[in-house]
């Protein structure tokens, strides 16, 4: 695809997303590098260009459409100093809540930095004169950057208006050659509407809503939720007779209440999941669950006719896939109790069936992987999932800890709560974070691998220094032990070992010993077993389970082969 082109369809993608969220109006300081964002919208019918050669003044003139109109305002120029020039009345937009898009041309990165003319940093240029700043990607191929390009322009323009109101930036860096071309884009694939919610409540009875809650759907839930929150989701999958899906975090797995519908091995049963496994409602909650077969098989359905909703309880329109048709901003709870309460004509059973037979196949297939394995790494974080208690709590740490605890943890009866850090998604400060959760009292367990254990060893002293009762189960495989699910594993050993492999051949007995820790190393079952029931109440406890980085991945690829080979023979057999 040529360049023009290529950015001709990635700019009226922005602009289709400035248009969805209510810009109708665009004031336009002239110069070149703004030229193909000035021309699309100058030539589109649906926006008011309004042509200002000061930018001083055109900033201004935006400040009065804005107060005129009480609607978001676009306002764009070239890269340099005309940005700089906006700033005033930037500060006049803040202090007045005016809802103003401005939007800064900029250098391409390559251009930054090495004396090139009218080039300067403008990163954050306006500061905290503006609700919030964002950089676009130069523009590429592909229909991820279609929508990723789209969604920003929504999304920015949705946030300039949202109470507080105010002025938001978004700088887009653009290559030579600057004149767009005639293209075509398929607006239908970008449609996002907002739902509004009644005073502080969620209404559905009698909106258009109420139907699709008859269809073939799909539950997706990531972030931290809270046992109540699940008990709720879990009722709301019980209603709507829908799969339901989350990681450890969702805590669906141990809110007390068990249900059909939820796919606890959502690892397995997304891997390579038949073109009749599609919903034609995705109903979402928080961001992405930790479960990658997951993320890749609703990047799949893109292309689908599909109503995509998101629960943007955080206010921050983080849809990572980019795909929402309707955004609702309210807690999962109002959701759930407001979907509650609709009378549903009818109800697609069938549906969840055919899921719920692919979750029988797939804990079928892990038990009979794990009877013919040897204690490892893994067998750690399924047998300490069936150790858990009531009231009890857990924190498992990111990389493999998490990864495992996801694809193996049994489904309990019991109402333990599982934290995590995953905003980020570091190794870093996990054993502080514990220690933190331990202020309670509840008897605490960390899940933890040894790489992440070495950066926050002093989180230790926290635990020692304030007698918590805590039990530490170490997966130690001397390094990072995760880069063996990733393609790095193919790189030579002496280049794998040194950047990835990064083996420590730590002892971490000489740690426990330091902090005052009790300390077993097991290497069995029945010895992993034995050690978490003397770990209750009995202070800093350290469990190490010794393993190989690669065998994880091997376990799973086995366990992977054994469910597939299941699916396969019990589709021959209907």
């Amino acid at each position: 695809m040529k360049e023009q082109e290529l950015m001709s369809r990635y700019l009226l993608a922005f602009i289709h997303g400035l248009k969805k969220a209510g810009v109708t109006q665009a004031v336009i300081s002239p110069g070149s590098r703004s030229t193909p964002l000035a021309l699309l919208l100058y030539r589109d019918p649906a926006i008011q260009t309004h042509i200002l050669v000061d930018e001083r003044s055109a900033g201004f003139f935006a400040v009065g459409l804005a107060k005129s109109s009480s609607e978001a305002i676009a306002l764009v120029c070239t890269s340099g100093t005309a940005a700089a020039n906006y700033y005033p009345a930037i500060c006049e937009a803040k202090a007045s809540n005016l809802p103003l898009v401005v939007l800064t041309t900029d250098r391409p990165p390559e251009l930054r930095n090495v004396g090139a003319p009218q080039a300067m940093d403008q990163q954050n240029l306006y500061g905290n004169q503006v609700k919030q700043f964002s950089e676009l990607n130069v523009p590429e191929a592909g229909e991820d950057l279609l929508r990723y390009s789209y969604w920003q322009g929504f999304t920015n323009s949705l946030i300039a208006q949202e109470v507080p109101k105010g002025p938001v930036q978004i700088n887009l860096p653009l290559r030579e050659p600057l004149l767009p071309v005639e293209v075509e884009i398929n607006v239908n694939q970008f449609s996002t509407e907002v739902f509004k919610k009644t005073s502080d409540k969620v209404e559905l009875t009698g909106t258009p809503l109420e139907k699709l809650f008859e269809k073939k759907g799909l539950i997706v839930v990531g972030g931290s939720q809270t046992i109540e929150t699940a008990q709720k989701l879990l009722a709301l999958a019980e209603k709507l007779k829908w799969p339901i899906v989350g990681d450890p975090l969702t805590n669906l797995n141990n809110c007390g209440k068990i249900s059909r519908h939820y796919l606890k091995h959502a690892e397995l049963i997304f891997d390579q999941l038949e073109a009749t496994f599609v919903p034609e409602v995705v109903l979402r909650f928080g961001t992405l669950p930790v479960t990658k077969n997951v993320m890749l098989y609703l990047k799949n359905l893109a292309a689908e006719n599909i109503s995509w909703l998101y629960i943007d309880e955080s206010h921050e329109k983080k849809d990572q896939l980019q795909l929402t048709n309707l955004l609702i901003a309210a807690t999962a709870r109002e959701f759930c109790d407001a979907v509650l309460k609709l009378s549903l004509q009818s109800v697609n059973e069938a549906w969840s069936e055919a899921f719920y037979r692919r979750e029988k196949l797939a804990i079928k297939a892990q038990q009979q992987t794990f009877l013919n394995t040897d204690f490892s790494e893994s067998h750690a974080a399924r047998e300490l999932s069936s150790h858990l208690e009531q009231g009890e709590q857990l924190l498992v740490a990111n990389s493999n800890a998490i990864r495992y605890f996801d694809r193996f943890s049994q489904v309990s009866e019991k109402k333990y709560t599982v934290f995590g850090n995953r905003g980020v998604n570091g190794i870093d400060g996990l054993v502080s974070t514990t220690a933190g959760l331990a202020v309670n009292s509840k008897q605490t367990y960390l899940l933890i691998g040894d790489l992440a254990l070495f950066h926050d060893m002093n989180g230790l002293q926290a635990m020692r220094q304030f007698k918590q009762s805590v039990t530490i189960i170490l997966l130690n495989n001397n390094g990072g032990g995760i880069f063996s699910h990733l393609s790095q594993t193919q790189l030579p050993p002496t280049e794998f070992d040194a950047l990835f492999g990064t083996p420590l051949n730590l002892d971490f007995k000489k740690a426990a010993a330091l902090y005052d820790a009790n300390y077993q190393a097991v290497s069995t079952a029945a010895e992993f077993k034995a050690a978490l029931q003397r770990s209750r109440q009995q202070g800093l406890q350290l469990i190490e389970v010794q393993g190989q980085q690669a065998e994880g991945y091997q376990l799973w690829q086995k366990v992977l082969k054994t469910y597939h080979e299941m699916v396969a023979a019990n589709e021959k057999d209907n």
